[in-house]
């Protein structure tokens, strides 16, 4: 990278690094405020709402990046462009586009920390948090693995394989230890529900465990009292949110395998795969949009016209994304809608700022 590159992509990311942290912080207070409404729950104290609302953190770090990237943009150039310092690198034989390709780079070397931090570590750490939370509150000891959610209840452990975003149990198997702690009995049921402020199991097998013998029974429903609450064994649905990436793509080939409805998984995975190409479509918006404003412009100005511009297109992402789901539209639509929505409007401010 030459060193003129290397200025111009160490401006922008420093301009993008302090809106993000604006940014994060406010989100984190804004997380934190609702966080402390069940203050009071069970053992949910004021660090624990503070542990959750950071855990929450990476992801709208991701999320807020293309419009972080675009204020930062408009910072940087903008301060360049009020220092005079573009006009001489434009005087120097520096080309619009060159300095649109340093901002580029700049804008992918920060892309790839935020999608490691995002996609990465984010999806893990939120759900460690949404386990944290609901233990807090319920006194529920939960945890997923591999093979599924698992919770105890007393002298019991529950497995659930699979939550149906509907909130049906799927391959639940229960296991009772008697009070010395052996296994005395084994539930295994097909589909789960809970109904009249009970669970209900269907297609069970439930084999009860002697001193001699193994006694083998079916069913086609049974009626489960458990005391784990609804909510906690809500935690066996992860949020498709809270997924990463590649975890979203086998998600979505495991609902089709089945002939299940995976729309809503594919529209999060698309919308996760729209962030780096959004990101970059706003560093190309940002030339045109300094034009636009004009040298005299102040920096309040700059973060004006950048807040509005994202949080509008934010908006229209999310409205289409929504429209995606209510008409059942193909999904890879929301990766192109922000993207196209961008270029579009960068190459109308280019048109106007010439």
């Amino acid at each position: 990278m030459r060193r003129i590159d290397r200025y111009i992509a160490v401006t922008v990311i420093k301009a993008t690094l302090m809106t993000l942290l604006v940014l994060t912080v406010l989100a984190f207070v804004l997380t934190l405020v609702d966080e402390m409404e069940d203050m009071g729950k069970g053992n949910y104290g004021t660090l624990d709402a503070m542990i959750v609302a950071a855990c929450s953190v990476p992801r709208f770090i991701y999320q807020a990046f293309p419009v972080s990237a675009l204020i930062g943009a408009l910072l940087g150039i903008g301060g360049m462009v009020s220092a005079g310092e573009l006009v001489a690198m434009r005087a120097a034989g520096m080309t619009s586009g060159q300095i649109v390709v340093a901002v580029l780079k700049g804008g992918m070397l920060l892309m790839l920390l935020v999608v490691v931090i995002g996609d990465g570590i984010g999806p893990a750490l939120e759900q460690y948090g949404h386990q944290y939370r609901l233990e807090k509150q319920k006194k529920q000891i939960t945890f997923s693995s591999r093979n599924g959610f698992w919770a105890k209840d007393g002298d019991t452990m529950i497995n659930i394989r699979r939550v149906t975003p509907e909130g049906r149990l799927q391959d639940v198997s229960i296991y009772r230890f008697s009070e010395s702690g052996d296994l005395s009995n084994i539930i295994r049921a097909v589909v789960g529900e809970y109904r009249d402020q009970r669970w209900v199991l269907g297609q069970v097998r439930q084999t009860r465990i002697n001193d001699d013998r193994l006694v083998l029974e079916r069913r086609p429903w049974l009626a489960w009292n458990s005391v784990v609450d609804p909510a906690v064994l809500s935690a066996a649905f992860i949020d498709p949110i809270m997924l990463p990436a590649w975890q979203l793509w086998e998600q979505i080939q495991s609902l089709k395998s089945r002939q299940q409805n995976a729309l809503k998984y594919e529209v999060t995975f698309w919308s996760k795969i729209a962030v780096p190409l959004t990101t970059l479509a706003m560093l190309i918006l940002a030339m045109p949009l300094v034009m636009k404003v004009g040298r005299d412009a102040s920096g309040g100005q700059r973060v004006l016209w950048g807040a509005m511009l994202g949080t509008l297109l934010y908006l229209f992402s999310r409205g289409f994304a929504f429209l995606v789901l209510a008409l059942d539209l193909p999904a890879v639509l929301v990766m192109f809608f922000p993207l196209v929505l961008v270029l579009v409007l960068a190459l109308w401010m280019r048109r106007l700022a010439l």
